[in-house]
């Protein structure tokens, strides 16, 4: 097996303890499938571009904190109403737990996307 470089930076984004509580208190069902204290297997890792340092990333995630914290409320929180008022770099640091990557391999070559 060969393994690629893809030159991408990754997000990797899991909810908090935070925002997996709320969740469970809008849907108590939650708490049978959810664990708020092991959310090892609720990551959601965004590709991002490849920047030419880490603090370029780090803009790239304040500038985007909206989309990557409504596509995290959308998941767990659907209606909208109980969102926060201001979607944000602060709201996002609330509710996710996040980490940025500079090393992003591919394990398939660039064929395996591509259709037939």
């Amino acid at each position: 097996m060969e393994l690629y470089d893809i030159n991408r930076f990754a997000l990797i984004v899991t909810p908090s303890e935070a925002l997996l509580k709320w969740a469970i208190s809008e849907e108590p069902t939650l708490s049978e499938e959810v664990d708020p204290d092991d959310t090892d297997d609720l990551a959601t890792v965004y590709l991002l571009p490849d920047f030419g340092d880490m603090e370029e990333a780090e803009d790239w995630v304040e500038q985007n904190a909206d989309a990557v914290l409504e596509t995290l409320l959308e998941e767990w929180i659907p209606d909208t109403e109980l969102w926060p008022e201001k979607l944000d770099l602060e709201q996002l640091e609330k509710y996710a737990d996040f980490t940025l990557s500079n090393m992003v391999i591919d394990t398939v070559d660039a064929a395996y996307d591509e259709e037939e």
